[in-house]
């Protein structure tokens, strides 16, 4: 019997408060791999992307048989800041609310939320200032859940993983809001 093994890489990001997704040619990015899988991957970024702190991991496999032909897909994922990620002409970033429907970006999805739920992951995307509503919007988007926005401040200043920065965004839109950072991280804390 024939196997056909592919690989499936799905790079998410934050921009302007929504969960994006790495496309190529406005389709996910699929590799048919002839090496191991490890290989394939490590070389098409290295060939085709220009991403800085990429950590990507395996979240699910998938086969599917078709006459005398076994179909393997590997589903991996990962979640960048958006500035790390330089784009060419064949790459660009899709809402995920556009592709939700598709199997391979829930499978991920899963996995990223249970990555999100830690510190170092959404720190990594945040590496700098920003206001609570913006992080707030993200985990309830991402964890289809509603938070008190008081309570959701003072889980993350209970955790001690943020610090007020005694600044005010300078957000054109809206009201002004504080700002804060995440705090070095001694160790991963679960948020949520």
């Amino acid at each position: 019997m024939e196997v056909k093994v592919k690989s499936v890489i799905n790079i998410f990001t934050i921009i302007d408060g929504k969960i994006n997704l790495l496309v190529k040619d406005n389709k996910l990015i699929e590799i048919e791999c002839l090496d191991e899988l490890d290989n394939v991957n490590s070389n098409y970024i290295k060939d085709n992307l220009d991403i800085e702190d990429l950590s990507l991991k395996q979240c699910y496999t998938c086969s599917k048989k078709e006459e005398d032909k076994l179909n393997l897909t590997v589903i991996y994922m990962d979640i960048v800041n958006y500035k790390n990620i330089k784009l060419n002409d064949t790459f660009s970033f899709k809402q995920i609310d556009e592709l939700k429907d598709n199997v391979f970006v829930q499978k991920s999805i899963e996995c990223l939320k249970k990555e999100l739920v830690l510190n170092s992951t959404i720190k990594r995307l945040y590496p700098e200032e920003f206001v609570l509503p913006e992080i707030q919007r993200i985990y309830e988007d991402l964890l289809d859940k509603k938070y008190d926005r008081r309570n959701f401040r003072k889980k993350l200043i209970k955790l001690d993983v943020i610090e007020d920065l005694d600044k005010i965004s300078s957000n054109k839109t809206g009201r002004p809001a504080k700002l804060y950072r995440f705090k070095e991280i001694k160790e991963d804390k679960i948020l949520f």
